[in-house]
């Protein structure tokens, strides 16, 4: 079985606990996955693994299933990248632990006798503010405005959240290799038409497409697809048939 959630924020629990789900009782870590749409958040400390990051990461590997994840835009990238790159069900990935494992940009996998393509990133929202560096002496006055939305660079904030021109390119030549035929695609941001869609039925002013909307438009433009689901906007949604913005469900898709 494979299961999709959204955003997590470096606290996986009591998502995905046996009382909410209770589907894991009747899986297990070599034959089930469930995959979270970005922000996964449980790399995060900028000096290596701290108490609270070791337990939730030690838990998810002893959960009975494999947890994957793409990445959003609030991760520590200097610390997910020093990761070894590995090679997993015909893509490549991070592997935090055994059965906790980083889904990267552009990649596409055979997961349940199913192809899943993956891309992750997006731009944050709450830098209207701007991004800071360490050490900047207003950090610590803007700490107590709750109106300031800024972020501090290679602390909460890297360049990285949005991808670059290889990735792109990787995640073409992949689909290509499969004449852009997949079941499932599994992304941290959505397409520019699904981003329209999404402003326009639900009122969210002032989203505005970014390069990464529109190389996701330009791929859906070729894609066959079954379902896509985003995360990023911290809403459940049915787009249309066969586009999904997910949170907090635990959806079931294989």
């Amino acid at each position: 079985m494979v299961f999709v959630t959204g955003d997590i924020h470096s606290r996986p629990f009591p998502r995905l606990s046996t009382d909410v789900f209770y589907e894991q009782e009747e899986t297990s870590q070599e034959e089930d996955f469930v995959i979270i749409c970005g922000d996964f958040g449980c790399v995060w400390d900028k000096d290596g693994e701290s108490p609270c990051e070791r337990y939730n990461l030690n838990e998810l590997e002893r959960r009975p299933f494999t947890t994957l994840f793409c990445d959003g835009n609030h991760e520590n990238f200097d610390r997910l990248d020093a990761y070894p790159v590995e090679e997993w069900h015909g893509g490549k990935v991070h592997k935090l632990r055994p059965h906790v494992i980083h889904l990267m940009r552009g990649q596409v996998y055979d997961i349940c006798g199913k192809k899943f393509f993956v891309f992750g990133g997006a731009r944050s929202h709450d830098i209207d503010d701007g991004v800071l560096e360490i050490g900047d002496p207003r950090i610590a006055e803007w700490r107590q405005d709750r109106f300031k939305m800024f972020r501090v660079n290679h602390l909460s904030w890297w360049e990285r959240e949005m991808p670059n021109k290889e990735e792109m390119a990787e995640g073409r030549r992949n689909l290509k290799a499969v004449d852009y035929k997949v079941d499932f695609v599994i992304t941290h941001e959505m397409p520019t038409e699904s981003l329209r869609l999404y402003c326009a039925l639900y009122k969210h002013a002032g989203l505005k497409p970014d390069n990464l909307n529109q190389y996701l438009e330009r791929l859906r433009g070729r894609l066959e697809y079954v379902k896509w689901f985003s995360g990023h906007y911290h809403d459940n949604r049915q787009l249309t048939s066969k586009d999904v913005v997910v949170y907090d469900q635990i959806i079931r898709v294989v």
